[in-house]
């Protein structure tokens, strides 16, 4: 049986160019590079991409990549021939005379950067090449003896060669080394180490080095990775080792020979090896079990026993069983048609392999006994037997050794098929089937769930009956989770809950209210809180199996075990943590008519169509990340994607920032890219052109305008006259209007103010001061008011308060004759209403003189202002002596009130500017008895505004 990482293989079968693969390595962006026997290949977790000498390398047999201080990427050739990328740019000797003088005819066996950032070029020859920070390039001999690696240790330049360790600096040799062993020479970013053979050796001063390390087996070291100071990684022929504070811990991939081996920035491992490609093992805490065949198994269901032994069910008629670290295959029928395990279960001490072809029972010492009968699951309970197929029916146990048509016939409970059987309180039992969700009770009754809820008439994958809870989790082939509790839906969980897939085909509780779930894209994790509440996890990430169909989940003792259709998947628990890496996302270029641009990203107008690709990278992952970009000044708001490009045509002239970030399946986002450009106006938009433009205008405009003057001036002269002269009298009819309006406002006012004077000369005969001042007082505040209200139109606020001061004025005159109301509409906004200027007035004082004060006893007067849809009502009501009897009074009086016609020939003229006013009189009358007189003014209502 063999045990590895859970790992992901790229070879030629998927898609990578070359089963041999020499050395990988990850670039600041993130990016890997693999050298292989037919070129570079670069990695951003989407596709891979060749480097050859078709497109500009110095030789395909690449063995190393290197990176030195200036971002420079050389590449190590087998040809002794160099060549570097640089800003996606490949320098060869065609190109780049830097490279012409660092190449050689040798192998390139060590490369090397001290602390002052001079480059080494090591040749197998004994050749070395050496690049000062400002590239100019030095020739060293060794004296043509074969070299294998350099480095410095305190200003002073050793080799490793065939001869032994060779202070250079001094010219000697420091140590001697067994010629027959191989050696190779590593760095990592603060020291060196070199093998002979299986040792491992760390350089720890001029001429010193310890043994930090020894594989077994005289295994060849071809290879290392310094994770840390304590942990290293050895390559070699056979396997990759670990060692941890010096001490071998495992040994994995016994069976590939491992050539290198690096760290991505989100913690995954890849491996390159001679023979089958490059391997991807996201995690080491995830183990593999292929149970030994040519292939990875497909493995159907998993059910661990009492004694903790693992049984899997297959595919092919064929069921396993791992115990004390082996595997053990059994074969339960040996006919032509082959179908697959679909359920194993433990009842009474006895196991039952279930399979469409039958069901096979064995006992404690391993006897198997065939029962005559085929299902998808069964379920021992007491007495009775529950088997789920085509339907459902129950047993006796007494009869499961002899199974007939009709005992079935006799004994069906449900015509579905069922998928899973599942035992819960109180003796139900619950079966899903492929029409939804059935409980059954010990009374035989059937209650069919997928009349509840709409959740539970489909497809059941799984049933999870939590019996510290009491809750039964449901798992559905499209639909997600439903929990059941006292048999009513608690939650129902979907992948817009945060499931990675609504195919759920394996539930596993791990730990109070801690429920794992499998689907067809990989594992989650669920925790129901005491509040009812959950929280979903997608472990898919943390472990890298996205894509992994889990078919079935079994837990012990911390371990989790997962039914896959690649082996079983194992890890610890406890040693999940949710990953800190954040995928990148990176800018690739910038495209104008497809034209690429890496800098000064402004274009002409006539070129607006501008191209933007991007890529998020993430191996974890698989690549599966959704994009969201916007480009600023054109849409401020965030759009989503899968794709890596984005197109816009004929952009307007201006400037533009586009942004754009990844996000993975766990909601990881990366950080924000920005890149800004600018589309340049057009020749027809800038300003010398406008200003051109004007003047030209402005000179055919004066020109035409000039000409223009000249033909018409004297016509223009006599229009302009006639037009003068229909102004002239349109403003004179306008002051007329004015002028007869404030002639006729004037008609009302001698006679009060004459009234007013005689009023106060009665006070002061009588000695009255302080009624004189006070009648003063408020006939100047009124007359102040009819002063500074000149207007046609004032608030009604203005008209109340000078009305309601008129009434006051003439209430001392007619003393105890009568007492007003005011009456005003609450649904009347006074201050941004208009009226024309004392329009009541008149009708006020004629009541008062007319109708109130002949009067014998005392009467009332009433003011309203009402508003009736979109007009105005005004009234003013009396209760005197009514107009017939007023009427023969003032026949004798030399003075005859003027006061409705006044007012009826102001609201004429006011009709051209405010609208159609009316003016009514009614005579009020009480058993046929004249009782006063009500006039209605209605006028449009204004707004001041």
């Amino acid at each position: 049986m063999a045990q590895d990482p859970y790992s992901i293989n790229y070879s030629i079968n998927e898609g990578f160019p070359t089963s041999t693969t020499y050395s990988v390595t990850q670039d600041k962006n993130g990016f890997l590079w693999i050298s292989t026997d037919v070129g570079i290949v670069k990695y951003d977790s989407h596709n891979f991409e060749l480097f050859n000498t078709d497109r500009g390398l110095s030789d395909n047999e690449v063995f190393q990549m290197k990176t030195d201080f200036k971002g420079r990427n050389w590449l190590l050739t087998l040809n002794g021939k160099p060549s570097y990328i640089y800003k996606n740019k490949i320098y060869n000797e065609k190109n780049s005379e830097l490279v012409k003088k660092i190449a050689g005819s040798n192998l390139i066996i060590d490369f090397y950067q001290d602390e002052k950032n001079t480059i080494y070029f090591v040749f197998k020859d004994g050749s070395i090449k050496i690049i000062q920070p400002n590239d100019t390039v030095k020739k060293v001999n060794t004296n043509k003896i074969t070299t294998v690696g350099m480095w410095i240790w305190d200003k002073e330049f050793f080799i490793l060669s065939s001869a032994g360790i060779c202070n250079f600096s001094k010219n000697k040799m420091d140590s001697q080394i067994d010629k027959i062993s191989t050696y190779r020479v590593y760095h990592d970013k603060t020291n060196t180490y070199f093998n002979e053979f299986n040792k491992l050796y760390k350089v720890t001063g001029s001429n010193q080095f310890k043994l930090i390390a020894a594989i077994p087996d005289k295994q060849e070291i071809i290879n290392l990775y310094v994770e840390n100071e304590n942990k290293i990684w050895v390559c070699s022929r056979f396997g990759l080792y670990l060692f941890e504070n010096n001490i071998l811990k495992r040994k994995f991939f016994e069976n590939y020979s491992i050539s290198s081996l690096t760290k991505d920035f989100e913690g995954g491992y890849w491996l390159t090896t001679l023979t089958n490609g490059i391997i991807y093992v996201p995690s080491f805490d995830v183990f593999n079990d292929k149970i030994n065949t040519e292939k990875p198994l497909k493995i159907n269901c998993i059910t661990i026993n009492k004694k903790n032994e693992i049984w899997l069910g297959g595919d092919n008629n064929d069921y396993y069983i791992k115990k004390n670290g082996s595997i053990e295959k059994k074969t339960i029928f040996n006919q032509k048609r082959v179908d697959k395990i679909n359920n194993i279960r433990f009842f009474n001490d006895k196991t039952y392999v279930v399979g469409k072809l039958g069901v096979i029972e064995i006992d404690g010492k391993g006897n198997e006994k065939k029962l005559r009968v085929g299902a998808n699951d069964i379920l021992i309970k007491k007495n009775d037997v529950f088997v789920g197929y085509t339907f459902i029916y129950k047993i006796k146990t007494k009869n499961l050794y002899n199974i007939t048509s009709n005992l079935i016939s006799s004994n069906n409970l449900i015509s579905k098929r069922a998928t899973v059987l599942c035992d819960g309180d109180n003796d139900n039992i619950w079966i899903g089937t492929n029409f939804g969700l059935y409980q059954y009770n010990p009374k035989d009754s059937i209650t069919y769930f997928g009349e509840r809820n709409e959740k539970l008439d489909t497809s059941i994958a799984d049933l999870y009956y939590d019996t510290e809870n009491h809750t039964l989790l449901v798992g559905s082939n499209s639909k997600g989770i439903v929990t059941i509790k006292k048999n009513l839906v608690q939650q129902k969980i979907t992948k817009n809950s945060g499931l990675n897939s609504n195919t759920c085909n394996a539930i596993k509780k791990i730990a109070s209210n801690t429920y794992l779930i499998g689907t067809n894209n990989g594992l989650n994790s669920l925790l129901i809180k005491n509040d009812n509440t959950f929280e979903i996890r997608n472990l898919n990430a943390v472990l890298g199996i996205k894509n992994n169909r889990i078919y079935d989940i079994d837990y012990l003792d911390n371990i989790v075990y997962l039914a896959t259709g690649n082996g079983l998947l194992s890890f610890d628990y406890r040693n999940i943590t949710s990953k800190k890496s954040k995928p990148k996302c990176l800018i690739i270029n910038l495209k104008n008519q497809n034209n690429t641009k890496n800098n000064n990203f402004v274009f002409q107008y006539s070129k607006s169509d501008i191209s933007i690709e991007y890529n998020g990278i993430s191996y974890i992952n698989q690549g599966n990340l959704t994009y969201y970009y916007k480009l600023n000044g054109k849409n401020d708001t965030w759009s989503t994607s899968t794709e890596t490009k984005i197109n816009y045509n004929s952009l307007p002239a201006g400037k533009y920032t586009f942004s754009v970030f990844c996000q993975d399946g766990s909601n990881t986002k990366s950080e924000v890219e920005i890149i800004s450009f600018e589309i340049l106006p057009p020749f027809w938009q800038k300003v010398w052109f406008i200003l051109l433009m004007l003047l030209v205008v402005g000179f055919l405009i004066y020109s035409f305008i000039k000409y223009r003057l000249e033909r018409q001036k004297k016509k223009f002269e006599i229009e302009k006259k006639n037009i003068q002269i229909e102004r002239d009298k349109a403003q004179l009819e306008k002051q007329m209007v004015e002028l007869e309006q404030k002639a006729l406002r004037l008609q009302m006012n001698p006679h009060f103010i004459f009234n007013a004077l005689n009023t106060i000369k009665g006070y002061y005969s009588e000695g009255d001061v302080i009624n004189a001042s006070s009648y003063i007082s408020k006939f100047s505040k009124l007359l102040r008011m009819l002063l500074e209200n000149t207007e046609q139109l004032i608030p009604l606020s203005k008209e109340i308060e000078m009305l309601e001061i008129y009434i006051n004025l003439t209430k001392i005159r007619y003393k105890n004759k009568f007492e007003y109301e005011l009456i005003v509409d609450e649904s009347l906004n006074t201050n941004e209403i208009s009226i024309p200027t004392l329009l009541l007035q008149p009708i006020v004082e004629n009541a008062i003189i007319h109708g109130l004060a002949p009067k014998e006893n005392k009467g009332t007067l009433v003011v309203r202002f009402l508003q009736k849809d979109n007009q105005l009502e005004c009234s003013v009501e009396d209760n005197g002596i009514g107009r017939v009897a007023s009427k023969m009074i003032q026949k004798n009086k030399e003075y005859q009130s003027k006061a409705l016609e006044i007012t009826k020939e102001r609201l004429e003229l006011l009709d051209t500017n405010i609208g159609k006013s009316t003016i009514d009189i009614v005579d009020l009358e009480v058993n046929s008895i004249p009782s006063g007189t009500k006039v209605i003014i209605t006028i449009p209502l204004i707004s001041i505004w």
